[in-house]
């Protein structure tokens, strides 16, 4: 059975291919616009229906949390991380993962909950290529003067969790060294009923080497260059997101392989402001089902040839 995000890839890859460019939003006309205005999207085509069908089945496949790791029960392995200003302590007993001054390093798969604030430090993760790392973020705040506060090196995949009601924010400097405030070189998903302040002000706010999924939650971002990054994609199946100062809202660029560079969005509430590049960069495809898009940019709202936007669902203003 495949999973939801397995579906919803392959929903978006399916009106890629179906629709081509025959619904498409730019913003080049809008460079001085301060009003609010709806672009007139195009429906789809009724010869593309069978496609749409298709692709809404996959994206209503039940999930299969187990394969993802989705599901909130935690791991075996758990452990607590306390960030006290200039020191970091752990749980008795923690497994995989230790501190050496303000460096905080995850070398397992586990279930790693972290509250506190840290003045200058960061956690980064190194584990086996297998493992699956859920860190968990209760109330954090991290600053970090010369790379990122989270910076995921190797593993299968990480999810940050955004504890009930948290509030976790995370800044770098502009000497940090690595591409984005929460960088990742693996899958990254974040999901949760917290919210996640992000100030990039190197590069990106968050960016990923592979996929980059958001689930819910709210995210407040800010950056130099990129709001959200996934090279691979990004991919949205909830959640708000504002990104306040950036380029590009939400970029996607991975060339090389004809199935990646893809960004799609379903149910999320984005707001993408002032943008000094473009609101949405992909190369593959932009794919919208649904929710609410606004974007304010100096270029193009969304920049790719091949869009499928939802009618009402992208406003550019």
């Amino acid at each position: 059975m495949r999973n939801r995000s397995k579906a919803i890839a392959a929903a978006a890859m399916a009106l890629m291919l179906a629709l081509g460019a025959g619904c498409s939003i730019n913003t080049k006309d809008n460079q001085t616009s301060g009003v609010n205005v709806q672009d007139n999207v195009q429906t789809a085509a009724d010869n593309n229906s069978s496609a749409e069908t298709e692709a809404q089945k996959n994206a209503d496949a039940p999930k299969d949390e187990s394969s993802e790791g989705t599901s909130e029960t935690k791991s075996d392995n758990e452990a607590s991380v306390t960030l006290n200003g200039s020191s970091v302590s752990l749980s008795q007993g923690a497994q995989g993962i230790a501190v050496d001054g303000c460096v905080v390093t995850i070398s397992a798969a586990g279930s790693y909950t972290v509250s506190g604030t840290l003045d200058d430090g960061q956690i980064i993760v190194n584990a086996p290529k297998t493992d699956k790392v859920d860190i968990y973020l209760d109330n954090v705040t991290m600053t970090c003067s010369s790379s990122a506060p989270i910076r995921v090196e190797q593993a299968d995949r990480v999810t940050l969790h955004l504890a009930d009601g948290s509030v976790n924010t995370f800044a770098d400097t502009a000497a940090n060294t690595v591409s984005a405030c929460i960088s990742s070189k693996e899958d990254l998903t974040i999901k949760g009923k917290g919210t996640l302040k992000v100030t990039g002000s190197a590069k990106h706010a968050i960016k990923s080497s592979n996929d980059l999924k958001i689930k819910n939650g709210i995210l407040e971002l800010s950056a130099v260059s990129a709001g959200l990054y996934g090279e691979d994609s990004v991919q949205l199946t909830g959640g708000t997101i504002t990104v306040t100062a950036c380029k590009d809202g939400i970029k996607s660029s991975n060339k090389e392989k004809t199935d990646k560079g893809w960004v799609s969005s379903e149910d999320a509430v984005v707001d993408i402001q002032n943008a000094s590049g473009n609101g949405i960069e992909a190369v593959t495809g932009v794919t919208v089902l649904s929710g609410s898009i606004k974007i304010h940019s100096l270029k193009q709202a969304i920049n790719c040839t091949t869009q499928s936007i939802t009618e009402g669902c992208v406003v550019k203003y």
